[in-house]
């Protein structure tokens, strides 16, 4: 094979072919140009790889000026990528590369070995060293007096990885060891260059578990050189982070041993002719390096650095020849430890005279955290980590330089973590050997670590920060673009105080204790001390990351899934701009908008909403200094110190009280910290494994163990209350993995089976399919003959029409560059977030093209989206003094403040919020009430009184019950007033009227956009089109439509349960939880009303202030059809994926479900039972193919099923005189219990027409009677059940084309579902009960009815098409 060039006109070659291919341009997935950085992704390992998996093509760094020079001209710009990480180079030719990629992703696939292996503590274990012939060439060199042995590269010399034992395990060992005769050799000789140069060979001789890279790995076991010693050294440690091909990583660590070699031990014979023939006792003695490398995929690195020095124990008394084996052995015994799951289950093994501690990672989204997160606070200052942190959050080039190998790694391990949430997904090598320094040439963005006698040579490449590890301090190359942006001021003022409290240096906190005489338990202590700061130092980091992206979230559109990255870089402070303007283009920002489009909870989210509840709280309780508030007019005046409580306009009134009450107060210390967004102390419990089995080789001993450890985790899910779900799914997920490595498929199914309805976010859904799909016929049979296991098999093999992809486009908002049809321009208007209602799109649209032009110019779109985001920036720069803010009214929001104006009531500013008129008074931090908007009769121009001795316009406002009218001299400012107070009492006016504040809320907006318009330099007066944006005004003042008196008086209230940067979803379900009204008890007791959208969401509100307190749940995707409350302690929800959700309303969490039906679940229903005192209840479920499911919710299991024949639409189910009643298409079944029919109930059709669909249907108890109404018949059907062959009534139901629900309160059924002949409007029809009559006929105005329910027969709450619930008044 030949070797690649190492000359200067190859790499031109190479460089050439990037420019060319870089050409032919192209975008990546991202949005991001990727002509020339794509292909060099494609070339150094593909989309998903992160590195030059296969263009390693400069084997040393280029010394020349012009070879950097030349560099420089090829390297992309800095832009977001979207390749992750950059991997270990093989010295290989790049016609090898794309071939030997496709090999590689095959072999990711794997089998189910492979799914169980990414559970273990150790993927493999390695011996690195010079094989015998090259040990020959070295200590003849060394012989020779040529000490310098840094030409010579190790090799692999063994492999092991599980399996170790069963059919899959190899029974040679794969090695050459220097230790043995060539023809003890069992493995074959393979030179490195061909090793790792042909995946043939490679995967027919070494014993490879799949997905993992060995390229290059030789040379970082020994990163400064393979040398033979002729002294004694010391064993030493370093750390590894290799990256395959697709960008998963995997951690190293590397134990250097030195055995001592004669030369006669690498001859089978003496050579003829030599010294050793002749005076074998003269013989040559050195010591040779042995690198032992332990590969896993989880970065525990303490404890694998501890099990390392366990093996080095024995490692020191055994002979040579037992060398090898002590270390499979090792690995055998590794390989049969598990890595605890997320949770609080940590796990403790012994090995040696030490107990290891496996400790779990905090949650799915939190990686394992092994070491000190406090090592850079003892190397560099708190100012300089920041400045180290800034480069890495801007994306540039780091290296990190040490003369500590294992230094290097644990200090860029550390920030990565400090990055948490956001991901590094660039090229990340923290160990550089010698012969890979060229890799700090490659043109992208990378973290990478070197030995600090590399410095100079390194400093000559353009464009890097040079990180001193040693001596704490931070260079740049020379290069103009690499300033320190500046951070936001009190980010970095908060981050400065709370590092100056973190106490970093455990051993001087230590130094007044007494000294520990136990190994165990200065051990334990020790790791103790590092978990309490590690939590620290992450809440300090996470506070950081916090406070940077704090309020992204309000400049992104969700339904257009739009950033509006000018609007955010505006809010931001002037001299941090610079930093925002680079962070925003990176893949970090990019991964993370990603995420909060896709509203992901991740500890962010959580942060973010701890600290919403914490300022609320602080805003509640506390006042802040004032500020000067600016003014706009060209005449300079007096500023005027203002101060409020002012929030974001754009929100609604019900989203502002929705971030008011977002969490309730936690239960225990765990919530706590989770709900509150910090990372605080958990409570661990400790599962300890058996011993290690005598023999780990023998496959009897093996089982044994792996049965004890069953047994074990088995006692503590017995000890585990039922009530801590989240431990069962530990427990349960550790023993399915247990179970699964001893050939228990079937059991290891039925515990991840169990995984479901105890926290189904530990589900391996993966590792469930693999297990599957790699099952014999007959296992399979036996899985699908399970009970327990028939959903599991649906749900994972057969079902994928629920299957939904996360959305993974961003968009950053750009304004047009070229006229706008009404199409374009409602685009580019809802994704700016200026307006989101199609119609007052078109209104505007209208309104500012005019005439016959039907085209809006750029430069006017562009002014108008200027002076909206200056309205609104200065809006949030308001503030109110203390004593004013005490005056404000709940939830009052300011909306419009005028320059200092003279007035009736004195000289002042006039403020409007969206309930009140109120003059803030000059000089004086009070304020004084003008008029609430209720009370405004008129509002007229005129000139000005006696009190005025100039002519200048002003406004009159009459108020009820106020003998002289309010005068402000508005001045110029007196016609946009004067729109603007009207629109509000327009939208105050339809509010009451409607029973829907969102009127009130579209007034706030349409002033908004008036003002916005107003200051636009139009073809006409402004002011003039301005004012026709006043639609509220407008409507109100012209004949309202016809609102039948019956509806009005019993409607109460409207909740909208989407913002307007939302899509508006249907309401589908509808439930009531009754609860205590007294509003001095605990939120907790108050009655609750849970809203289940069709796109899976669950809001609930609290029904004695409509408020909803809690964040919506996400019950999976799909819609939901049912729901009950089982207690006050969960909520079960049927879906459209054929799963029932559950929702613990304590902890507002939904991680169960449970899993038995194979088609949507249509209905379920709850019976309650009484047996010596003690309540019972079951629930039944069904779904549309007629499956009837009976549940035991104490335990969540299935106690029995039944399945209808020939069934195929069962929507609804009851439950009355111990019979199950089920609607069936066309007619309603009367069954027993175990599901035999008894009675079939069906209408007789009109002459010429078909069957009669049945809808729904009501069993009132109290009367022995039921209800039936049908698809498509304008009639209400009424049964006696005790005679069920002819209604006994038939109410028609006028100008109805559907109904789908009916619910009884008191005396009176109300039907709802149907619509209005127009379909513009639902229709409730209200039924007396008792004289079988129509009494009331009400419109929704919000559109079809999905759902109905009673608020303890006071209310009745209706769902609709457009995210509202409608509440009624019974009579």
């Amino acid at each position: 094979m030949e070797t690649v060039s190492t000359g200067l006109s190859y790499r031109l070659m190479f460089y050439e072919n990037l420019a060319w291919q870089s050409s032919s341009g192209g975008t990546g997935s991202d949005g991001v140009d990727s002509s020339l950085s794509g292909y060099l992704w494609r070339r150094i390992g593909g989309g998903g790889c992160r590195g030059w998996q296969e263009g390693r093509t400069l084997p040393h760094i280029c010394r020349s000026r012009l070879q950097l020079s030349f560099l420089q001209t090829v390297q992309p710009p800095c832009s977001v990528l979207p390749a992750p990480a950059l991997s270990l180079l093989p010295k290989r030719p790049l016609a090898l590369t794309f071939r030997t990629m496709t090999e590689a992703s095959e072999m990711i696939a794997g089998n189910a070995e492979v799914g169980l292996r990414s559970h273990r503590l150790l993927e493999m274990c390695l011996i690195v060293a010079a094989p015998p012939k090259t040990l020959r060439q070295m200590i003849q060199d060394l012989q020779n007096g040529i000490a310098d042995a840094t030409d010579y590269t190790p090799e692999i010399l063994s492999i092991h990885a599980p399996p170790f034992i069963g059919p899959q395990a190899n029974p040679h060992a794969h090695s050459q060891s220097p230790l043995r005769k060539p023809e003890e050799i069992t493995g074959p000789t393979v030179p490195a260059g061909q090793l790792f140069g042909s995946m043939e060979i490679f995967k027919e001789h070494i014993n490879v578990p799949r997905g993992i890279e060995l390229c290059g790995l030789p040379e970082l076991c020994f990163p400064d050189g393979y040398k033979l010693q002729v002294e004694e050294q010391d064993e030493s440690f370093h750390f590894l982070v290799l990256t395959d091909i697709l960008g998963n990583r995997q951690q190293g660590v590397v134990l250097h041993v030195h055995r001592e070699v004669k030369e006669s031990d690498l001859y089978q014979a003496p050579p003829e002719g030599s010294e050793l023939a002749t005076d074998p006792a003269e013989s040559f003695q050195v010591l040779v390096p042995y690198g032992i490398c332990v590969i896993t995929k989880f970065s525990y690195y303490t404890v694998l650095k501890d099990c390392l020095s366990c093996l080095l124990l024995e490692l020191k008394s055994c002979g040579d020849r037992e060398f090898e084996m002590k270390v499979k052995e090792f690995a055998a015994q590794l390989a049969l430890v598990p890595c605890p799951p997320p949770g609080s289950l940590q796990l403790c093994f012994e090995l040696g005279p030490l107990s290891i501690v496996l400790s779990p990672p905090e949650d799915i989204d939190s990686p394992v955290i092994d070491i000190g997160l406090h090592i850079p606070f003892l190397c560099f200052k708190s100012e300089t980590i920041l400045q180290i942190l800034t480069y890495i959050l801007t994306e540039r080039r780091v290296v990190f330089f040490s003369t500590n190998w294992p230094l290097l790694t644990l200090v860029t391990e550390c920030f990565v973590h400090y990055l948490h949430p956001l991901q590094w997904r660039h090229p990340y090598i923290p160990v550089l050997a010698n012969q890979m320094l060229d890799l700090v040439m490659a043109p992208t963005i990378f973290l990478m670590g070197c030995h600090s006698r590399h410095f100079e040579t390194i400093n000559e490449v353009e464009e890097l920060v040079l990180v001193d590890v040693d001596n704490g301090t931070v260079l740049t190359t020379q290069h103009k673009g690499l300033e320190t942006p500046h951070l936001p001021t009190a980010a970095v003022e908060e981050f400065l105080t709370s590092t100056q409290q973190l106490r970093a240096n455990t051993e001087l906190a230590s130094a007044h204790l007494a000294s520990h005489t136990n190994l165990a338990a200065a051990r334990e202590k020790k790791r103790s001390q590092r978990q309490q700061m590690n939590r620290q130092v992450r809440q300090i980091f996470l506070q950081l990351i916090g406070n940077l992206l704090r309020d992204v979230s309000k400049h992104l559109n969700l339904k257009h899934r739009v950033f509006i990255k000018k609007e955010f870089l505006d809010s931001r402070q002037p001299a941090s701009q610079p930093f925002y303007s680079s962070f925003l283009k990176t893949d970090l920002f990019h991964c993370f908008l990603k995420s909060r489009l896709n509203k992901k909870v991740d500890a962010f989210t959580r942060w973010e909403r701890a600290d919403s509840n914490r300022m609320n709280w602080d805003q509640n309780i506390t006042t802040r200094s004032a500020i000067t508030l600016t003014s706009d007019t060209a005449r300079k005046r007096k500023d005027v110190t203002l101060k409020s409580r002012q929030a974001s306009t754009t929100s609604t009134c019900i989203s502002d009280d929705i971030a008011s009450l977002e969490s309730v107060t936690p239960r225990n210390t765990g919530k706590l910290n989770k709900a509150s967004g910090r990372i605080g102390k958990i409570q661990l419990r400790t599962l300890h494994l058996p011993s290690f089995p005598c023999d780990p080789l023998d496959s009897l001993s093996v089982s044994l163990y792996y049965t004890k450890l069953i047994v074990q985790i088995s006692r503590a899910i017995d000890q585990t209350g039922s009530d801590d779900s989240e431990a069962l799914a530990v427990c349960f997920y550790l023993r399915g993995i247990v179970r699964l490595a001893q050939g228990q498929s079937l059991q290891a199914l039925l515990d991840f089976q169990n995984l479901e309805k105890t926290n189904m976010n530990f589900f391996p859904w993966d590792l469930v399919k693999h297990t599957l799909e790699s099952m014999t016929p007959e296992q399979l049979c036996n899985v699908q003959e399970t009970e327990e296991l028939k959903g599991l098999f649906y749900g994972i093999m057969e079902k994928h029409w629920d299957t939904v992809r996360p959305e993974e486009s961003v968009k950053n908002y750009e304004l047009p560059k070229m006229p706008l049809d009404k199409q374009e321009f409602g685009i580019h208007i809802q994704a700016a977030g200026i307006v989101n209602d199609p119609n007052s799109t078109d209104r505007l649209f209208d309104i500012l093209a005019g005439g016959q032009q039907k085209l809006i110019e750029p430069k006017m779109f562009n002014e108008l989206y200027s002076h909206w985001n200056e309205i609104k920036s200065e809006l949030d720069r308001i503030t109110l003094a203390p004593e004013v803010m005490k005056n404000l009214l709940e939830n009052e929001r300011i909306s419009k403040v005028s320059n200092s104006v003279k007035t009736s009531y004195g000289l002042g500013r006039v403020v409007m919020s969206q309930k009140r008129l109120f003059l803030l008074m000059e000089a004086h931090p009070y304020c004084k009430e003008i008029a609430r908007f209720r009370d405004i009769e008129e509002v007229e121009s005129c000139l000005p009184v006696s009190i005025f001795p100039l002519k200048i316009l002003a406004l009159k406002i009459k108020v009820r019950d106020k003998k002289e009218p309010f005068i402000a001299n508005l001045k110029s400012e007196r016609d946009l007033w004067k729109v603007i107070i009207r629109e509000m009492c327009a939208g105050k006016f339809l509010a009451e009227r409607h029973k829907d504040p969102q009127y009130i809320q579209q007034a706030v907006n349409n002033i908004q956009l008036i003002n916005a318009v107003a200051k636009c330099s139009l073809h006409q007066r402004s002011m003039s089109i301005a004012s026709k944006l006043a639609y509220l005004d407008h409507t109100a003042g012209e004949e309202p439509p016809t609102v039948p008196k019956m509806t009005s008086d019993a409607l109460k209230h409207t909740l909208h349960l989407s913002d307007s940067n939302s899509t508006p979803y249907a309401v589908d379900v509808l439930l009531y939880v009754p609860g205590n009204l007294d509003p001095c008890e605990c939120t907790d007791t108050h009655p609750k009303l849970w809203c289940a959208l069709s796109d899976g969401r669950v809001m609930m509100y609290n029904a004695a202030t409509w408020i909803m307190e809690q964040p919506p749940i996400q019950a999976g995707r799909s819609k939901l059809n049912c729901m009950i409350g089982v207690g006050r302690e969960q909520v079960w929800l049927g879906s459209e994926d054929s799963f029932i959700y559950i929702i613990d309303a304590l902890n507002m969490t939904c991680n169960k479900r449970l899993v038995g039906h194979r088609n949507q679940v249509s209905d379920m229903v709850q019976e309650e039972t009484e047996e010596s005192g003690d309540k019972t209840s079951q629930i039944y479920s069904c779904s549309l193919d007629g499956s009837v499911l009976l549940w035991d919710p104490e335990v969540m299991e299935m106690k029995s099923q039944f399945q209808l024949p020939q069934c195929w639409r069962l929507t609804s189910i009851a439950l009355h005189n111990d019979q199950i009643w089920c609607c069936v298409m066309y007619s309603l079944l009367v069954l027993a219990r175990d599901g035999t029919q008894i009675q079939e109930i069906t209408l007789t059709p009109r002459p010429n027409s078909g069957s009669i669909l049945m809808t729904y249907f009501l069993i009132i108890p109290q009367r022995e009677e039921l209800w039936v109404v049908c698809s498509r018949q304008a009639n209400l059907y009424i049964w006696k059940t005790d005679n069920l062959n002819n209604p006994i009534k038939i109410i028609p139901l006028p100008d109805c084309t559907e109904n789908v629900c009916m619910i009884h309160v008191k005396n009176q059924v109300w039907v709802g579902g149907g619509v209005t002949t127009d379909k513009t409007k639902g229709r409730i029809y209200i039924v007396n009960s008792e004289r079988y009559s129509l009494e009331k006929e009400l419109e929704a105005p919000c559109g079809a009815i999905g759902a109905l329910c009673s608020a303890e027969d006071r209310y009745v709450l209706t769902g609709t098409q457009d995210s509202k619930a409608v509440i009624w008044k019974v009579d």
